[in-house]
């Protein structure tokens, strides 16, 4: 189950596909819906149609969280979470998702080793993952002695405001001088943000050095962005060895996995090298 929309899961859903053909699996795709109970009905007909186990890829808005928590540690077939996170309610529930506070990590070390000692990170209100980044963020932040650096949130749904708007204070902060680097999450976010500093006559990484979080579409930009890469399709991969692994051994103990992504270092925060983990 996948939400609607967006090309995240695509690759997710590619790697889950790929682990499954040689093992002779059949994968049926279905779209969660946005409410606890329109996924209650949802897995309540697959499981009745026979499907013999769930990989979960469930709206990020689900609400009430403690009443989903404990829905899905109940479930009647073998479940895995995908590049999700629960808490100890679904204890039951198997997990695999990309370490995003790691990936926020990397991206910040990569920019202080390039002399940058305040780095600012840009995020979607509305991404599951902008939590997870934060953390790995502020962390990096600390550890490496930095100055803690502005964090943005931008909201990007049917009611956000035009691009211009929406980057109203980032760009106010590069053309003062005060934010010289940046981690953007998410791609689509980054390229829209390089257009619109270059239309105010600011140029990446001379002005703003900067590296976005996903590398869907990083490397068609104007300026080829350096990207972190969360590992989607080993997610998926991992995800159905799991399931088939539950079905096939009942008492393997669970496993909740974290996978980390890589940089992939290209010309908008100001250096080449090769990739990094």
């Amino acid at each position: 189950m996948v939400p609607p929309g967006g090309y995240y899961y695509a690759e997710v859903i590619r790697g889950v596909q790929d682990a499954a053909r040689p093992l002779g699996v059949r994968v049926v795709l279905a779209v969660s819906g946005e409410s606890l109970s329109e996924n209650q009905e949802q897995v309540r007909r697959l499981v009745a149609g026979g499907i013999d186990g769930l990989l979960l890829m469930l709206h990020p808005g689900l609400r009430p969280v403690d009443e989903a928590e404990q829905w899905l540690s109940g479930l009647e077939v073998p479940a895995v979470l995908v590049e999700r996170r629960a808490g100890i309610k679904a204890g039951r529930l198997e997990q695999v998702a990309s370490d995003h506070a790691y990936g926020a990590a990397l991206a910040v070390r990569h920019l202080a080793g390039l002399g940058h000692d305040r780095v600012a990170l840009v995020a979607r209100v509305e991404s599951p993952n902008t939590a997870h980044l934060s953390a790995g963020y502020a962390e990096a932040v600390e550890s490496m002695g930095l100055r803690p650096g502005p964090e943005y949130r931008i909201v990007t749904g049917a009611d956000a405001a035009p691009a211009d708007g929406r980057f109203d204070e980032v760009i106010r902060a590069v053309e003062a001088g005060e934010v010289r680097a940046a981690l953007v999450h998410n791609d689509i976010d980054a390229i829209a943000l390089v257009g619109i500093l270059r239309a105010r006559g600011l140029r990446v990484p001379e002005d703003l050095a900067l590296v976005t979080y996903d590398d869907e579409v990083a490397e068609l930009s104007e300026t080829p962005l350096t990207a972190v890469a969360p590992p989607k399709q080993a997610v998926g991969a991992w995800a159905l060895d799991l399931a088939v692994r539950r079905l096939s051994r009942p008492d393997t103990p669970q496993a909740e996995i974290l996978l980390r992504p890589e940089l992939r270092v290209r010309a908008s925060c100001g250096a080449r090298h090769r990739a990094s983990t």
